[in-house]
């Protein structure tokens, strides 16, 4: 495929996540995977990100049912981390070329330009605009550079140590719209073992980790 994906998303009306009471996911460690699929599209944009988290940070997402989406089909329990560019990615304009990549298939991959200026949240512009997926079906989180030491005290806030290399990362577990229908009303993946929240955030841990690794 010779264009970006950026230059063929287009923007849909916004399709809010309904809250519930119950845990779509139920509470029992066998509804939950044991691991996520790192694709290698996540893996070559953690080493983006590795290498500019002045200029960028990781819409994170990850499938919680089959997806069909416009560019490719995704298995359930998918990790997929897309860069978004801060003020100081902005301002570096429209001509530079980041190298982000959007995944077809666990291996396969095409060019795509990193999300700026989202009219969303970076998580549900991911799925919303890039992947054309209905955002319902995920769950999401951003990854970026270290919290400081009283942010990491907050229960939404993790930081992610002895990644590849040595380095370090923080995680915002928080969602606007994607995980309340997932976790019981609560718009951040849970600390707790409330609908799996605990054993979501150690598999997405893991997924990260296995993500830094090294590019495919």
């Amino acid at each position: 495929m010779g264009v970006s994906v950026g230059a063929l998303a287009s923007l849909r009306a916004p399709e809010m996540a309904v809250a519930q009471s119950t845990c779509v996911t139920g509470n029992a460690p066998s509804f939950l995977p044991a691991h996520l699929t790192v694709d290698c599209a996540s893996q070559k944009n953690f080493q983006l990100f590795s290498r500019n988290t002045t200029y960028m940070g990781l819409a994170g997402v990850v499938s919680m049912t089959f997806i069909k989406g416009r560019f490719g089909n995704y298995e359930a329990g998918n990790l997929f981390l897309f860069p978004w560019l801060k003020l100081k990615g902005q301002a570096l304009g429209q001509a530079k070329i980041w190298g982000a990549v959007f995944p077809v298939s666990r291996t396969q991959v095409i060019s795509a330009t990193p999300i700026k200026d989202a009219t969303l949240p970076v998580d549900e512009y991911f799925c919303r605009v890039l992947m054309q997926v209905p955002p319902s079906k995920f769950i999401g989180f951003t990854v970026d550079v270290p919290h400081s030491r009283l942010d990491a005290k907050n229960a939404w806030f993790t930081n992610v140590d002895k990644l590849a290399g040595g380095s370090s990362v923080g995680i915002d577990w928080t969602s606007s719209n994607l995980n309340n229908a997932w976790f019981g009303g609560s718009r951040w993946i849970p600390n707790s073992d409330t609908c799996g929240g605990n054993h979501w955030r150690q598999v997405i841990v893991d997924g990260v980790k296995r993500a830094s690794s090294g590019a495919c």
